[in-house]
């Protein structure tokens, strides 16, 4: 049962057993040379991510330094990553989700009303760097294009057919997305600005046309308020 607690991951288990064990080896309570390899190389990858140097890990373990750099070669075939588009993709959507959430935390910080203006201040900035650099990020990437003119265009064809508040929300929203991103990447120029004016233009006179067809349709419908007569 879910209970709002936090559930260590294996990784996190992984590495508290790993901490466990370089602070026994460095208490005297363990023995290096009785490790396993796959331990052995457990506890150099963690020093090593801990800033420690080769000779401090050799020090530590009981191991030359000859042996230390052939582990490190070992480590580093472990850690080895083929071309692999599926993880590529998984890459960058956490990536992006995670830039994301630190842009909606930061943009929550700068409206916290507990805040001081000069730390709102900062979450401003920090919250619209993030999402500029997400921006650029994707658009470096492929994944976005470097002038938003080219979604611009398609959302102009996709406008001429609106016919429902769903599609007048989300044209809302898409135009919102690709204002914000641009102004982000630095490439809301003057021919983007007329093309999006335009484009708000187009979406208010759609709800217009919505909200005339709406009343239209009702005025068509027949009373059915007293025709049961008997």
């Amino acid at each position: 049962m879910d209970n709002g607690e936090y559930v260590p991951n294996q990784e996190d288990q992984k590495e508290k057993l790993t901490l466990a064990m370089i602070q026994d080896i460095k208490d005297g309570a363990l023995n290096p040379k009785m490790l396993s390899e796959d331990e052995i190389h457990e506890c150099i990858d963690f020093l090593m991510s801990e800033g420690y140097t080769q000779a401090q890990i050799g020090q530590i373990l009981m191991r030359s330094d000859r042996t230390i750099r052939r582990d490190l070669v070992s480590i580093r075939k472990k850690h080895a990553r083929t071309a692999d588009i599926n993880l590529a993709k998984q890459t960058i959507g956490d990536m992006f989700r995670k830039g994301m959430a630190s842009n909606r935390y930061l943009v929550r910080l700068a409206r916290s009303p507990e805040a001081s203006i000069s730390e709102r201040a900062q979450a401003e900035f920090l919250s619209w760097r993030v999402l500029k650099e997400v921006v650029e990020k994707m658009q470096t990437l492929g994944y976005l294009p470097l002038k938003p003119q080219e979604i611009i265009e398609d959302v102009f064809h996709h406008v001429q057919d609106m016919n429902t508040e769903r599609s007048i929300s989300e044209a809302k929203g898409v135009l919102a997305d690709i204002e914000s991103a641009a102004k982000a990447a630095g490439t809301l120029d003057t021919s983007t600005e007329d093309k999006i004016k335009a484009l708000k233009s187009k979406i208010e006179q759609a709800e217009i046309n919505h909200e005339v067809d709406k009343i239209a349709k009702k005025e068509d419908q027949p009373n059915e308020e007293g025709t049961d007569e008997s």
